[in-house]
């Protein structure tokens, strides 16, 4: 495979992300744009099962804007992944099928195994994990994924509806919450994962990897509440559990204007940004861990990596390693790369 460039387009439940890459001769990739909008396509889809007019016109606006700037880096491939919000909707097949037409961008709507499986080899593509295994935690707008795995291969991979989107829409209604309110959804959000983390458990893990805009905007909030200056994920950042427990006390105490005022937190993410401390606490309860490990790196880089996997037939029979460049960083990651279930390529 020559140099190519290409923009990869990840939809989701709260924002719409596209990167630009080049892949270099050597499969290197080094990320040349990134553009991001907070579209809410889902919203009000979780009772309607239908994307609304509305926010399907915006997604339409902003991912022809997008395609505008990869045509600008001359790139050869333009794709996507569509998850939850999309692939729950009646007329999420209707709404792909209507941006290739306005844009030539051929968008797929994911299963959330196959969602988990681009996650996990994303977020872990820095992490050099030997036979060690980690549990990677990806939480959307509309969904949540746990895949559990090492280096060689996913061992778990379960997709819930826990968005935090949708928790939101379903149990928060007061501004600030009330307390019956953070217990119906702790006991619901327990409810839903108990079967999963005792199954989790037993299997065992060494460390969680968080990834995606909520955990990351958590990650900000605590890194921010302790340095007092802005918070800049350029790989990885550990976050304490006990650290967070103290951001999530503010969270249920304020009401929305008082968050807005909160260091390191997204504005846009505002009014979703309690249930996903409620999230995310709860399951470090659950899982009986201190701390978790935010990765920067997701759908999008595992998108990308899935893309140079199945495009090189020389990486199948080659046994040198596979290096990802970031900026100039190459995280590591060699051995078995389970491409769909049944199939593993060794290299």
């Amino acid at each position: 495979m020559d140099t190519m460039k290409i923009a990869v387009f990840d939809i989701g439940t709260n924002s719409i992300h596209m990167l630009v890459v080049e892949v270099r001769k050597d499969l290197s990739f080094e990320v040349l744009a990134h553009e991001k909008d907070t579209t809410r396509l889902g919203d009000g889809s979780f009772e309607t099962r239908r994307l609304s007019r509305e926010h399907v016109a915006r997604a339409f606006g902003v991912i022809e804007k997008f395609a505008r700037v990869a045509s600008k880096y001359r790139v050869r491939k333009m794709f996507g992944v569509a998850t939850s919000a999309v692939r729950d909707a009646q007329n999420g097949r209707q709404f792909t099928q209507g941006i290739r037409r306005r844009t030539g961008v051929r968008i797929r709507i994911i299963s959330g195994e196959e969602e988990g499986r681009l996650i996990f080899l994303g977020a872990t593509s820095g992490v050099t994990l030997g036979k060690r295994r980690a549990l990677v935690i990806d939480i959307g707008g509309g969904s949540v994924e746990l895949i559990l795995g090492d280096q060689e291969g996913i061992f778990f991979n379960e997709s819930f509806p826990l968005g935090v989107a949708r928790l939101t829409d379903h149990f928060i209604h007061k501004d600030p919450p009330s307390k019956k309110e953070i217990k119906r959804l702790e006991k619901y959000i327990e409810k839903e994962i108990k079967p999963t983390v005792k199954k989790i458990r037993k299997i065992g893990f060494s460390e969680i990897v968080g990834t995606a805009g909520t955990m990351i905007n958590l990650a900000s909030m605590v890194y921010e509440d302790k340095e007092s200056r802005p918070f800049k994920l350029a790989t990885f950042f550990k976050m304490s559990r006990k650290d967070l427990q103290k951001i999530h006390k503010k969270l249920l105490q304020r009401n929305l204007r008082q968050l807005l005022k909160m260091p390191g937190l997204d504005l846009k993410r505002s009014d979703i940004i309690t249930a996903g401390s409620v999230l995310v606490n709860v399951l470090m309860k659950m899982l009986k861990k201190q701390d978790v490990l935010v990765s920067n790196k997701g759908i999008r880089e595992g998108s990308i990596l899935d893309f140079i996997l199945r495009n090189e037939p020389s990486i199948v029979a080659a046994p040198a390693n596979v290096h990802v460049r970031w900026f100039g960083q190459k995280p590591f990651f060699q051995g078995h790369i389970r491409l769909r279930k049944g199939l593993d390529a060794n290299f």
